[in-house]
C-alpha cells in the first residue's frame, strides 16, 4: 500500500510513527490470547496478523478502506470486513477485545465510536485503545489533515468512565518528565538542564534500546513487522525507550504525546 500518512505502511512510515505502532501492538498481545478479537481500523494489516499470531482465538480486521482490508487479507491472511467504525459489521456480544489505535481521532463522533465498541463487546471484555494528547501531539506544527477530533487526557478518559468500570491509563513518547523521575531518560526533552545529561541518555539508549535508533535493525523490522511485534524486548530495553508503554504516573511529572487505555466492560 502507499503510505500517504493516514495509515501506518510498514515500508514507507517515518520512524517515529513506524515504532509507535509496532509498540502498540506488543502491548495488546498479552489480551488477545484465547479470545475473539476484532482489531478496528486494521489498515494494512500487519498488526491484526501479530495478533492472530499471538493466540487470538479469532481475528476479525475491520477497515472503511476497501483497499487496505483486500491488502490485509492477500498479504497476511487476515479475515476482514469493510466497514464503517461508527457502524462496525459485527453482532452484538460476539468479541472478547476490540483493539484500536489511532482511531478515535479520526472520526466525527466519538461517543457513538465507543458505543459501537461497548455493543460488539461480550460482558468482561476489553478495549484497547489509543490517541493522541491534544495537548502535545503536534504542538506548534500543522494540523494532521486527517484527524477530525483530538481530544486531551482528561476528555478520554471521561467519555471512556461513561461506558466502562474499569478504566487503566498508560503514555507512550513522553515530551517532557521530572528529573526525579527514570521517564525523563525517555522524554524528548527533560526539565532539567544538567550538563551532559542529553550525551547520558543518548549512550543508555544506544545500550539498552538499540533497536529503536539503529537504521539496520529498522530496514530488518520493516521487512517483517510481525515478527517485529511478536519480539518482546527485555524489561531494560525499555528504560529510556520513547516508545514503550508505561503505566500512566502522577508523579513522574510526565507529559506524553500519545494516551493508551484499557478498558473493562
Amino acid at each position: 500500500m502507499e503510505y500517504t500518512g493516514e495509515r501506518m505502511v510498514p515500508e514507507g512510515a517515518d520512524i517515529n510513527t513506524f515504532w509507535e505502532h509496532i509498540y502498540r501492538y506488543r502491548f495488546a498481545l498479552p489480551y488477545v490470547q484465547g479470545k475473539r478479537v476484532l482489531d478496528i481500523a486494521c489498515g494494512e494489516g500487519y498488526g491484526s496478523a501479530a495478533l492472530k499470531q499471538a493466540g487470538a482465538a479469532s481475528l476479525t480486521g475491520v477497515d472503511i478502506s476497501q483497499e487496505a482490508c483486500e491488502h490485509a487479507s492477500k498479504r497476511y491472511g487476515v479475515t476482514t470486513k469493510v466497514g464503517d467504525a461508527k457502524k462496525i459489521p459485527l453482532p452484538d456480544k460476539s468479541v472478547d477485545a476490540v483493539v484500536s489505535f489511532e482511531t478515535i481521532e479520526h472520526v466525527s463522533n466519538p461517543e457513538k465510536f465507543l458505543d459501537e465498541c461497548v455493543r460488539v463487546l461480550a460482558p468482561g471484555g476489553r478495549l484497547i485503545i489509543s490517541t493522541p494528547n491534544r495537548k502535545a501531539y503536534l504542538k506548534d506544527a500543522s494540523p494532521n489533515p486527517y484527524h477530525l477530533k483530538e481530544l486531551t487526557e482528561d476528555e478520554f478518559i471521561v467519555l471512556l468512565a461513561a461506558r466502562f468500570r474499569d478504566v487503566q491509563i498508560y503514555t507512550q513518547r513522553p515530551t517532557a518528565a521530572g528529573w526525579w523521575s527514570l521517564r525523563s531518560l525517555a522524554s524528548e526533552s527533560a526539565l532539567w538542564r544538567v550538563r551532559g545529561f542529553r550525551r547520558l541518555r543518548w549512550l543508555i539508549q544506544k545500550k539498552c534500546c538499540l533497536e529503536t535508533i539503529d537504521r539496520s535493525v529498522l530496514e530488518r523490522a520493516r521487512e517483517n513487522p510481525v515478527q517485529t511485534i511478536l519480539t518482546r524486548m527485555e524489561w531494560l530495553a525499555n528504560l529510556a525507550n520513547p516508545f514503550a508503554i508505561r503505566s500512566k504516573s502522577k508523579l513522574s511529572g510526565e507529559i506524553p504525546i500519545y494516551i493508551i487505555a484499557v478498558a473493562t466492560l
